[in-house]
């Protein structure tokens, strides 16, 4: 019922690539155009005069299309198919490379991480904001009852357990009417099954971690769930043995927020209803007259404690009243239209004028390292949403101890709540204004708002919600529902955010499914969220390296990969291009069909394969510097200006290689094959200079599929010129025993490397990026160096220099690092990609293009 159906999901560099390729097309449908139409001119104006040419002079209307259909079929490969089945593999590589890492492995669950999607690692490295669940997620969920609070009695103050207070369990010995009808709804309002093992010892299987910890609680207080056989439960209290039957179970749901069960005294026949839910779902159902002050006060108390609170109640009904109501809900539950609605409708009927007999607080424990996972990511430019059916103060103080917000006065918390429309309204204005006016101080800001409030913003004030979400970095929206999670999700997608959200049970998979990546934590709570996520690890604190080492590393790799592949494609195809201008711009191919497929799937496929083993920096000093995951969110390795590089690289490298193939082999006694041969020898050469230029780090492997494919490619050749009927007879034994082929190899490479080598020299000395400057700390094995310490350095080797590069000082290791952004949120982080380190720049407020009109942007 929460899994409703998947949406296929587009990673953000997919999106880039499908928009390149279809710049691509136009480019390649302008060239069909304008040269078939030049082949045509020239064809009727000059072909006719060459006598060797023989055209008819009355052919058919048709053959005006040959010439741009020729061209057509030379331009086929500057969109390169490969392309698609190399992104296929080496994302599958990636997939392998998550489920095979042994630091993401949790031993003590025995539960590796997995890759479900293998189509959006590098998505991995983009995400901008992190919508997470709470209870299992953040925190332990492992439930332990640690106070509670009977007929305005507290328990557990002084020792912090209940369970070895001495004046509760004097409370049980006495058997006290509140304290046993307290423990009794503890032990049956649950969907519990006991289970009795040989040795006599009893263990309860639940599927809610608090009712597991109510019953065990109410176990060491002496009133035992013995068995559950049907409609038939049986508890010890004190050597005494008594049995109810359990009449009906009205069941909870996240609207209801409460839980209800109907049992019958098997000794005395009477009827009761035992309740139990959230503060706000039983506390309004006390029967007038009942002082609840001091429930209400004891909730608040321990949800500031970071508790998880319930409320307890009961009443008893008589026989006529539960007979009538029993028919309404045996119909209820029959009805064929709108039947949740109508049980929901009956249940409210018999929950109301109860006993509140108390509350219980339990402890849910923080994971081991999540506020330093939350800190790292933070500092990496990602903003953190939590959604939780917790109580508001439960969550802050949660919030508080993971580093989700700051207390004062460096951070400041905002409130949006309110019961109406108007209060409502009100009070996201209040809070709107707040950030619209702080959004450029240092302080850290960040907003709360409960369910009900939600409710009635997404519906009536979506917009000025969508503002508030776009300004804030942090949000905190507590007793939330399963499509409320998701609702939000979408929300930070239509503004063009990278998302992710994690969670660890059934309530949370419709959020895990709405969002760009869904992270599954195996938990306590089964594998619902696991199972339908795109990832699934066994802790909070394994999505840093998952998103600092495997997100960043995918984003790196697939934008070479993508953008080399056009390039080798490109690159051919001008040269065809320009051999069409001295051969009567004819449409006549240089290459062989032949040449042309092994160019694409041998000669130059393999070697680029090898990137999914390429790391710019190592793994340790990626996960010291969180900050520069900003160069993936900003779309930095792949965007229209990279992208125009790669395409001026493959038309510079084609002139080279086609002007000196033609001035050294262009005469008399050379034969169209030599040319051709030549000229893809050129080509090849050039790749392997570009892909080994291009690597970061070398493995044996890498060097093998480089330069053994490169040996390989004449290894082939020669074997094919052995072949009388292959159309290359003895061309490439010919071409090896000339000194001017070799000396035209090596001059194709030293003019066509060496401007992209000086290029990458200047840049890498007196304009480096922070990932160069991090490689220069690590090549020089000195003492590792981080972003903050390397800024003095920097400042003594360039100077002024540095300012450019380095425009912000790192003061404070807690600071949040973001690109600098103004009107629309994601056009601007791409249009980060013509600078060159600026977004190390303090974050700033990001606003989308809706508003810019409000906003106070740099």
């Amino acid at each position: 019922m929460s899994r409703g159906v998947p949406e296929p999901k587009l990673t953000a560099m997919d999106a880039m690539i499908d928009k390149l390729t279809g710049a691509i097309f136009l480019f390649q449908l302008a060239v069909v155009v304008v040269l078939g139409s030049a082949g045509n001119v020239w064809k009727d104006t000059e072909a006719r005069k060459q006598w060797y040419v023989k055209y008819d002079d009355d052919e058919p209307w048709y053959q005006i299309l040959v010439i741009p259909l020729r061209f057509e079929l030379l331009c086929s490969i500057m969109i390169p198919i490969s392309i698609k089945v190399s992104l296929d593999f080496v994302k599958s590589m990636y997939a392998k490379f998550i489920d095979w890492d042994e630091e993401i492995y949790d031993q003590e669950t025995d539960t590796p991480a997995h890759a479900a999607n293998t189509a959006i690692s590098e998505d991995l490295g983009q995400v901008e904001y992190i919508l997470t669940d709470k209870t299992g997620t953040l925190t332990e969920n492992k439930m332990i009852f640690r106070r509670c609070c009977i007929a305005g009695t507290l328990y557990g103050n002084e020792s912090g357990d209940a369970l070895k207070d001495i004046e509760l369990l004097n409370a049980v010995a006495d058997n006290s009417p509140h304290v046993i009808k307290f423990l009794t709804v503890m032990a049956l309002c649950n969907t519990v099954i006991p289970i009795k093992s040989p040795s006599g010892t009893i263990s309860y299987k639940a599927q809610s971690q608090d009712e597991d910890a109510l019953v065990n609680a109410a176990s060491n207080l002496h009133v035992v769930l013995v068995s559950k056989n049907g409609n038939n439960a049986e508890i010890h209290f004190n050597r005494r043995v008594i049995q109810y039957e359990i009449l009906d179970i009205l069941e909870f749901t996240s609207d209801r927020k409460r839980m209800s069960i109907v049992i019958s005294d098997s000794q005395s026949g009477k009827i009761f209803l035992l309740s139990k839910g959230a503060d706000e779902a039983i506390l309004p159902l006390a029967y007038c007259g009942q002082q609840i002050k001091t429930f209400v006060d004891a909730v608040d108390k321990y949800a500031q404690l970071g508790l998880r609170t319930l409320c307890l109640g009961w009443r008893e009904l008589s026989l006529e009243e539960y007979l009538e109501w029993s028919r309404l809900f045996k119909e209820a539950n029959s009805a064929l239209v709108d039947r949740e609605w109508k049980v929901a409708e009956v249940c409210q009927k018999l929950e109301h004028t109860l006993d509140i007999l108390g509350i219980s607080a339990i402890e849910d424990r923080l994971q081991d390292g999540v506020p330093e996972t939350i800190e790292i990511l933070r500092q990496s430019g990602i903003n953190f949403w939590m959604l939780t059916g917790d109580k508001q103060s439960t969550a802050i103080q949660i919030a508080l101890l993971c580093n989700l917000i700051s207390s004062e006065p460096k951070g400041q918390l905002l409130y949006i709540n309110g019961k109406t429309e108007d209060e409502v309204a009100r009070s996201l204005e209040r809070v709107l204004l707040t950030m619209r006016i702080t959004s450029s101080e240092p302080k850290e800001l960040a907003f709360v708002v409960d369910g009900w409030a939600l409710e009635i913003i997404l519906t009536r004030y979506k917009e000025a919600f969508t503002e508030l979400a776009v300004l804030s970095k942090t949000a905190i929206c507590c007793r939330v529902t399963p499509s409320q999670k998701a609702q939000l999700v979408k929300l930070l997608k239509s503004c063009d955010y990278r998302t992710l959200a994690i969670g660890d049970g059934g309530n949370d998979v419709r959020m895990i499914q709405q969002a760009h990546i869904g992270v599954g934590i195996s938990g306590r709570e089964g594998l619902q969220a696991a199972r339908a996520a795109d990832y699934s690890i066994g802790k909070f604190r394994f999505l840093k390296r998952l998103i600092l080492v495997h997100g960043r590393y995918s984003y790196n790799r697939t934008a070479f990969l993508s953008q080399y592949s056009f390039y080798k494609s490109l690159l051919i195809c001008f040269i065809q291009i320009l051999f069409s201008f001295v051969s009567g711009i004819a449409g006549t191919s240089l290459f062989n069909s032949v040449s042309l497929m092994a160019y694409n799937v041998f000669y130059t496929s393999i070697p680029v394969l090898t990137t999914v083993l390429d790391k710019d920096l190592s793994e340790k000093t990626v996960t010291q510097n969180p900050e520069i995951l900003l160069y993936c969110q900003a779309g930095r390795l792949l965007n229209p200006s990279t992208f125009a590089g790669w395409f001026g690289r493959s038309l510079y490298h084609a002139i080279v290689v086609f002007l000196i193939t033609i001035h050294a082999y262009a005469n008399e006694k050379s034969e169209m094959e030599e040319l051709s041969m030549v000229a893809l020898s050129g080509s090849i050469w050039l790749q392997a200079f570009v892909v080994t230029l291009e690597m970061s780090s070398f493995t044996f492997l890498q060097f093998l599929a480089i330069w053994g494919n490169f040996a390989a490619f004449y290894v082939i050749n020669l074997c094919i010129s052995t072949i009388p009927t292959a159309g290359m007879y003895t061309i490439m034994f010919r071409l090896c025993r000339q000194p001017s082929y070799w000396i035209t190899m090596l001059l194709i490479s030293g003019v066509g490397m060496g401007p992209v080598l000086a290029l990458k020299y200047f840049r890498y000395t007196y304009s480096p990026s922070a990932i160069n400057i991090l490689q220069k700390a690590e090549r020089s094995r000195g003492p590792m160096y981080t972003l903050v310490n390397l800024e003095s350095q920097l400042r003594s080797e360039q100077g002024n220099s540095t300012n450019s590069i380095l425009t912000a000082p790192v003061k404070n290791k807690n600071s949040v690092y973001e690109p600098l952004l103004s009107d629309s949120p994601m056009a601007s982080r791409r249009s980060l990609a013509s600078s060159s380190f600026d977004i190390f720049q303090p974050a700033q407020s990001r606003v989308p293009a809706a508003y810019p009109r409000n906003i106070k942007t740099s």
